[in-house]
């Protein structure tokens, strides 16, 4: 309903969108049709919030969709373009509900993305 976001400020982004220097809107459609994971970009050095596109380390393997995400061969397609980046880069990845591992970065294991240097709670 609109009157609920009326006094809100956002601004919606179609495709992919720098709001603000340095940070990033990337879409990542799957999970929801509007998904969006965010980069964020500090000197040389990048890091990517990937959201509910791989919420664990545990859902990085390209097949390892959630069973809730409303179109699963879209996130499928959305991981495979977001890992080759991220692998190509060299991007810090980060776990939105990994209950051990914070972040790490993508390294080819044969045909599959593994991660390296995984970054642990504790």
């Amino acid at each position: 309903m609109r009157h609920n976001f009326d006094a809100v400020p956002f601004t919606l982004y179609d495709g992919e969108a720098e709001p603000l220097p340095g940070i990033r809107c990337l879409p990542t459609p799957g999970h929801v049709p509007f998904h969006t994971s965010i980069l964020i970009e500090s000197g040389g050095d990048r890091a990517c919030f990937l959201a509910d596109l791989a919420p664990t380390s545990a859902h990085l393997p390209l097949p390892w969709i959630m069973g809730y995400d409303l179109e699963p061969l879209v996130t499928l397609e959305s991981k495979r373009r977001l890992y080759r980046r991220a692998e190509g880069e060299g991007w810090l990845l980060v776990f939105e509900h990994d209950p051990t591992v914070v972040a790490g970065r993508l390294g080819k294991e044969g045909k599959a993305f593994g991660l390296v240097d995984p970054i642990r709670l504790g």
